[in-house]
């Protein structure tokens, strides 16, 4: 089994992508990837960048590597989200728009959640600062 940053890593080898030009592109650094780094935890802003950079990454595969790497319905979500401002005036054939528009909702919401834990684990991290800080000044 591997972990969340190894397949961070075949997303980039399946992608055909250098690593460091990978890592480049998301904004994160290759370092934290290999060695002893590729064993720690990868942060869920991290993990939202990955996801919305590459939308035919599978976030279940992503964070459990339960499944395929990407998702089953890859090229019919782009080809809807590509042509969507053009379908919108017209009928909706087999609710393909509105499944389509109800994955987009879904991963939104995905991102919220995700953000709102970042959110709160900062918020964490910033009360236990300022009681430290308040701790020393009162030294």
């Amino acid at each position: 089994m591997t972990n969340i940053k190894e397949r961070v890593l075949l997303i980039s080898e399946s992608k055909g992508i250098h690593k460091v030009e990978f890592f480049k592109g998301l904004g994160l650094s290759y370092a934290n990837f290999k060695g002893v780094q590729k064993n720690s935890a990868l942060g869920s802003d991290a993990i939202a960048t990955i996801l919305t950079t590459y939308q035919d990454v599978s976030p279940e595969w992503l964070i459990s590597g339960v499944g395929e790497m990407l998702r089953e319905d890859n090229h019919h979500t782009h080809e809807v989200a590509i042509t969507l401002p053009s379908k919108i005036d017209k009928p909706v054939e087999n609710g393909t728009l509105a499944a389509a528009l109800e994955k987009v909702i879904n991963a939104q919401q995905a991102t919220i959640q995700s953000q709102e834990i970042t959110i709160s684990a900062l918020t964490a991290r910033i009360e236990q600062l300022e009681k430290k800080k308040k701790s020393k000044k009162k030294r």
